[in-house]
């Protein structure tokens, strides 16, 4: 076999090898970066339920305060109006 052949065929070969190795790289680079993506999204997904839960049982308490503090008026308002009639 002619060794310019020989040489050129080998390359050709060692062209393709390498190509072929940098597109796994990049495909595998690519891949990393998927999961973790992936992964930052469920943590964000998970902060904003674990926000949202917060949020619900702060409505709730300040439901609840609201109320308690209507009941405390009319208790003040009942011993003002009390305080009136025997004053």
């Amino acid at each position: 076999m002619n060794p310019e052949v020989w040489g050129m065929n080998f390359a050709l070969v060692m062209f393709a090898l390498i190509t072929v190795l940098i597109a796994v790289v990049v495909w595998q680079g690519f891949a990393i970066w998927r999961a973790r993506a992936s992964a930052r999204e469920e943590a964000y997904r998970k902060l904003a339920e674990q926000s949202t839960a917060a949020q619900r049982r702060t409505a709730e308490e300040q439901q609840t305060i609201s109320e308690d503090l209507g009941d405390l008026r009319t208790q003040v308002a009942a011993i003002e109006k009390l305080l009136r009639d025997v004053g």
